[in-house]
């Protein structure tokens, strides 16, 4: 067999690893692809943020003993609300809104629903009275002393009823009135505590 057949019959090679320059390149669009999701994931968040979920800290005794209103004087210790800003408010809910009526300086608060459109809210001998039926509240400081007795409202259409559960140290729907439904800022979907503990809302 003579030389050239011998170079014929040479295995072809088969090294087909990437060059320096291919490497590269992979690296830069894996770089690339791990920093538009980092943005897409940044974005989602502030749309969550501004659009869909935001915070409150309660501040104040007058959802007590449901929720940890913090030290007086601090505003910065109180329990931690997770809101959906989605969220219609339904009875028993707790809610932020605003409250801007009345001439005051506007500014949140925090209550539980009680009443919605068509229902009727009447106080009777330091008792709660929904359509007619006594209200049960296991969620109440204590009962409701008689200072609003004979109380009594049909709330109207696009407004809710809310009041505190510590009802005898609350400035609610009893002497603010109805909250108009566009003054929601959210409905409670989670409450952390100043220790990092989370609970569900009841």
């Amino acid at each position: 067999m003579d030389e050239k057949e011998l170079r014929l019959t040479e295995t072809p090679s088969t090294d087909a690893s990437p060059t320096d320059p291919q490497k590269k390149k992979k690296a830069a669009i894996a770089l690339i692809s791990l920093a538009v999701v980092a943005v897409i994931a940044v974005i989602c968040a502030l749309l969550v943020r501004e659009y869909i979920v935001t915070t409150y800290i309660v501040d104040g005794e007058s959802m007590a003993p449901t929720l940890d209103g913090g030290v007086t004087g601090r505003t910065d210790d109180g329990d931690t609300l997770l809101l959906n800003m989605l969220g219609s408010p339904e009875r028993g809910d707790i809610v932020v809104f605003t409250y801007d009526w009345n001439g005051v300086t506007p500014h949140a608060l925090v209550k539980r629903v009680i009443a919605l459109p068509g229902d009727r809210v009447k106080i009777s001998d330091g008792k709660l009275f929904l359509n007619g039926e006594l209200l049960d509240e296991p969620y109440l400081k204590e009962d409701m002393d008689h200072f609003y007795d004979g109380f009594s409202v049909t709330v109207p259409d696009g407004h809710f009823f809310a009041m505190g559960d510590n009802r005898n140290n609350s400035t609610d729907s009893r002497a603010i009135g109805c909250v108009p439904q566009d003054k929601l800022i959210g409905v409670c979907f989670l409450i952390a505590s100043d220790d990092g503990k989370l609970r569900i809302p009841k």
